[in-house]
């Protein structure tokens, strides 16, 4: 009877870790994953206002904050992926379909 409630708890606390686990790595990914979707959201606003800018200096503005916008989104990319390459955040991340990132811009 012992031996059973042994393996009950052990079952029980390995299940919990698990589970801790997997929410812990989903809260950091959906994190970094939200940063990236607001940067590309952000670079493709700097994009259509690039496009509809007039010659001259606003021109000249809004290349530089396009300019920006893409380091932007490419750090934000890059920070995603290393948090995804983590040995702790890899294997929960497979199996919850978190994927790696293309730094192009989309």
């Amino acid at each position: 009877m012992t031996t059973i409630i042994i393996y009950l708890v052990a079952g029980i606390s390995t299940t919990a870790f698990v589970i801790l686990w997997f929410w812990v790595a989903r809260q950091e990914l959906l994190a970094k994953q939200s940063t990236v979707q607001s940067a590309g959201s952000q670079l493709i606003v700097c994009h259509k206002k690039y496009l509809q800018s007039e010659d001259g200096l606003e021109e000249i503005n809004a290349k530089n904050i396009l300019l920006r916008s893409q380091d932007i989104y490419i750090q934000s990319v890059k920070l995603y992926n290393q948090t995804l390459k983590k040995p702790w955040n890899r294997i929960p991340g497979i199996f919850m379909g978190f994927c790696m990132l293309d730094e192009k811009e989309d």
